[in-house]
């Protein structure tokens, strides 16, 4: 866990007058499973959409393994190895659950013209599919509409759909949001698992349980900049982030 994998580097973010991001500076060690968190409006989204080639950086450089790669197409850098989710959980309702994987499987198919005439549903790419929903704990609703699906089990499908890019670095924006207690601890071993299949995991989460319990190191933002960076036990004590979350008076209050 010691080589790096990601590095933002005094990355900054403006949308016009607005600093989104302002000189943040973190890295992402192989094999660990990194939190980013912070107050709503921190600026995490927008280091997700950085990270993933939906914005470009206004200062500052993002490299993964050593490739700088701000400025560079989000279908490029999902060919890098890079997959994400999204805090609105959308799949392609009308289409089964294991058609939804095979969507995703496209930019592995779409490389060369004779690819794209092959069947996007032949023998080897379903069993490939099913594979990915093995991983994730739906094989069993593999020709279920996907639109049909409750909310704990569309949120592995949005894992699998970013697991079948994310072969290197699986980025996870708030995948436990609105969550039941039993359906978290799942999610919880499934993203533990996912790290020890050697993928490393950078994730967003309000949920501070999750936060702490599952994490080997968190990164803090608020507005925009980054005020903490630890190990959860540290970050639970530091002082500035307590502030961030409950204000002054209810830091204060806290000590």
């Amino acid at each position: 866990m010691n080589e790096t994998l990601l590095a933002v580097r005094e990355v900054s973010k403006y949308f016009g007058g607005l600093k989104a991001l302002d000189r943040v500076d973190f890295e992402v060690k192989t094999g660990e499973i990194l939190g980013l968190i912070g107050p709503n409006g921190a600026g995490k989204t927008v280091c997700f959409n950085l990270i993933s080639g939906v914005y470009g950086t206004s200062t500052g450089e993002i490299v993964l393994n050593g490739r700088r790669t701000d400025g560079t197409a989000p279908h490029q850098i999902a060919k890098l190895g890079v997959g994400r989710t999204f805090q609105i959980v959308k799949p392609f309702a009308t289409l089964s659950v294991l058609e939804n994987v095979l969507v995703a499987r496209g930019i592995a198919r779409y490389q060369n013209f004779s690819k794209i005439w092959s069947s996007w549903k032949s023998g080897s790419e379903r069993q490939k599919g099913h594979q990915m929903l093995e991983r994730v704990g739906l094989a069993d609703l593999a020709d279920r509409k996907a639109g049909l699906l409750p909310l704990g089990n569309l949120r592995r499908l949005e894992i699998a759909r970013a697991l079948t890019v994310g072969t290197r670095l699986l980025l996870l924006d708030e995948s436990f949001s609105g969550l039941r207690h039993e359906e978290i601890a799942n999610l919880e071993a499934l993203i533990r698992g996912i790290r020890d299949d050697g993928i490393t995991v950078l994730l967003i989460e309000h949920n501070m349980r999750v936060a702490m319990g599952l994490c080997d190191r968190l990164v803090v933002l608020d507005h925009g900049r980054k005020i903490a960076e630890g190990p959860p036990a540290a970050i639970q004590q530091n002082e500035r982030v307590i502030e961030a979350y409950l204000g002054r008076k209810g830091a204060e209050d806290a000590a």
